[in-house]
């Protein structure tokens, strides 16, 4: 278009140079207005084209808009659908499949005395401390003895007095009697701290440590708390005062004359 004006005024511009009339120049500017006016677009035309292509520019804008929200929206449900999925399989997994240690939790109940002990309690493992060394072992090499449980902490100076005591009456009734500490994890107490103690009574002692099972057979409130077992029955559940030579004898004597009964 500007091709043709440009050409239409170059022949105007030729007849204005060669013939040097009014006339012919009013003629000459005459057909350059009317033709730059006739390819020239009206001013509503222009308008209305602006606005034509601001629009199509905001559809383009919105489409582009809704796509990225839709790809969102898939994303996430995707994400969604993950974990939900995820939390079902675990559901399911928990429910169809329980594992051993939920066998266990589900049959360790508060016990009386003058109960029975179920076999579990022989069998399940704990974390002991003997000697410097940390192992995992069961009670089932106490089962034929007399056996006290002395649940006790690092902070309890009520708890350690009687350690060496307790020490010597191993000696004593070696093979038949044994004290087995045990360190609840609710303490709190660390294996740094529990080492620590059982050094300054020269390791002589054995102790369970962060145990969970055995406080939740025997509940108490307060430590020392002593559990006294024989013939796999509970006899008594005493404080540190029963702590002494005379009721070790009656216990063995009495398990003695039970053994004799028995055929």
């Amino acid at each position: 278009m500007i091709q043709k004006i440009t050409a239409i005024a170059v022949r105007a511009w030729l007849c204005l140079k060669n013939f040097r009339k009014e006339s012919i120049k009013r003629i000459a500017a005459d057909a350059i207005s009317d033709q730059i006016t006739r390819h020239q677009a009206p001013i509503i035309f222009s308008k209305k084209i602006a606005r034509g292509q601001k629009r199509s520019i905001r559809s383009r804008e919105l489409s582009l808009l809704a796509e990225l929200s839709f790809a969102e929206i898939k994303l996430e449900w995707i994400k969604r659908s993950k974990e939900i999925t995820i939390i079902l399989l675990f559901f399911c997994c928990c429910v169809t499949i329980p594992t051993n240690a939920q066998k266990m939790a589900a049959e360790i109940k508060p016990q009386q005395v003058g109960s029975k002990l179920p076999e579990s309690f022989w069998t399940q493992e704990h974390l002991v401390y003997a000697k410097g060394k940390t192992t995992r072992q069961s009670l089932l090499r106490y089962k034929n003895r007399l056996l006290i449980l002395d649940f006790w902490a690092t902070w309890c100076s009520s708890c350690t007095h009687k350690f060496k005591y307790m020490d010597s009456l191993q000696k004593e009734y070696e093979g038949q009697a044994i004290v087995l500490l045990v360190n609840a994890k609710s303490t709190r107490d660390t294996p740094e701290k529990i080492a620590a103690t059982m050094k300054r009574f020269n390791d002589q002692l054995v102790t369970v440590m962060a145990d969970t099972t055995l406080s939740r057979y025997f509940v108490h409130g307060t430590v020392p708390h002593y559990i006294w077992i024989a013939g796999g029955y509970i006899l008594a559940a005493s404080g540190s005062e029963f702590m002494q030579k005379g009721n070790f004898n009656a216990i063995l004597d009495r398990q003695q004359r039970l053994k004799g009964i028995t055929p």
